[in-house]
């Protein structure tokens, strides 16, 4: 490409280098943490548009596996974030678990062995807390709206 002839490095070369220095920069660098975070959001973004543009349905269930799954890291990251902070590379570590959840249908793999069972075992009880959510939300427009009528 384009690159390789102008800096006249291979385009193997280039690639390994553009890994070599994301993966330092994942490793000791400032901003890893958004870094990581970008690679692990908006390259999956753009595939899930692209799957959902295609006629194809098998890679949309591939990617909402895939959000399934990182929905459920990010809620234990959050809880867990003052432990993580200690673990040494653990902005490369996490980038390399999203990388492998894209690239080799991990995402898949997690969602099969432990979100499934999970949450088909807990179903009928977190329907009954989603039902009575939107009966709460329901109450609650309505009273929103007598107010707003009422001031009318």
């Amino acid at each position: 490409g384009k690159a390789s002839a102008a800096t006249k490095v291979s385009k193997v070369n280039l690639i390994i280098g553009v890994i070599g220095f994301t993966a330092v920069w994942l490793a000791i660098g400032y901003g890893a943490p958004f870094l990581c975070d970008f690679i692990g959001f908006v390259f999956p973004a753009y595939l899930s548009f692209k799957a959902v543009e295609s006629a194809d349905t098998r890679d949309d269930t591939q990617w909402l596996t895939y959000w399934i799954v990182y929905s459920y890291f990010g809620i234990l990251e959050f809880f867990s974030d003052y432990l993580l902070f200690w673990i040494p590379f653990y902005s490369l570590i996490k980038c390399s678990f999203l990388l492998w959840m894209v690239n080799y249908d991990g995402a898949s793999l997690i969602y099969t062995r432990f979100i499934r069972p999970f949450l088909q075992q807990r179903e009928a009880a977190i329907d009954q807390v989603v039902d009575q959510v939107e009966d709460v939300a329901d109450k609650l427009d309505d009273f929103v709206e007598d107010i707003h009528n009422k001031d009318d």
